[in-house]
């Protein structure tokens, strides 16, 4: 079950200021007066946030175990699920601080933090979203879901289509044919910015959906993701099926 509760996945740093003489601290030899302010969320690491939220989904039962054991052979079970869960939360920007909340209570020693929660109405979104996927039952419906919630439509020849995952590499991938001024802008935000979310190391998922076109790939989607790679080595992509 999924809880709007998220302690030890999103961190936070806050500033804490006293008034022990006023509030009379020092004659009791105990402080009481600890004032938190100024409370900022640190960049949520979204790989973790997805594997608590894929976590929490699964049900642990005899039954449900059994059914992700036939889920790996069906679609490919954990990987896809996780992809499609980091696309969801990716889609409402759940790496943004605004979408969070640090909950402070008083104590008998002043003030100390309580939960760590989302927006409510962004989590009441996540979770339906999160829900209707773990109920898909093969891989091209879970991958045209988060597509369509994406994009708000499919493209035409996706609405029928079959998907199988590969690995390629930067080098196979076409760029010639595609939109060169987005090319130009999601490498502009790599230079100013950074994609380092998206790096060999910490980006263990899918990169994205890409078409056969030639002897090479086109991006269908997954721009980001594909060019925020800095490894030589190979990354695994949904491969549109003729």
């Amino acid at each position: 079950m999924l809880e709007n509760r998220f302690n030890d996945i999103v961190d936070y740093n806050y500033d804490t200021e006293y008034s022990c003489e006023d509030a009379g601290c020092n004659d009791e030899g105990i402080c009481r007066c600890g004032n938190i302010y100024n409370v900022e969320i640190t960049p949520v690491d979204m790989i973790k946030l997805t594997d608590h939220i894929y976590e929490c989904l699964l049900d642990n039962s005899k039954a449900g175990l059994r059914q992700q054991k036939l889920n790996q052979l069906f679609y490919g079970g954990e990987l896809i699920d996780k992809y499609c869960i980091n696309r969801i939360i990716s889609h409402y920007k759940l790496y943004e601080t605004r979408h969070w909340e640090v909950e402070i209570e008083g104590g008998y020693y002043g003030d100390e933090t309580g939960d760590v929660t989302m927006n409510q109405i962004t989590f009441d979104l996540v979770q339906s979203e999160c829900h209707k996927l773990m109920e898909l039952e093969t891989l091209s419906d879970k991958i045209k879901s988060v597509l369509s919630l994406e994009y708000g439509y499919l493209l035409p020849d996706l609405e029928t289509a079959d998907f199988d995952i590969i690995e390629i590499s930067q080098s196979v991938i076409d760029f010639k044919s595609l939109n060169q001024n987005h090319i130009k802008l999601v490498k502009e935000e790599k230079e100013l910015n950074g994609l380092n979310h998206y790096n060999s190391s910490s980006y263990n998922l899918p990169r994205g959906v890409v078409r056969k076109f030639g002897n090479n790939y086109k991006i269908i989607d997954g721009f980001h993701r594909m060019i925020g790679y800095d490894g030589s080595k190979s990354f695994s992509v949904f491969l549109i099926k003729n």
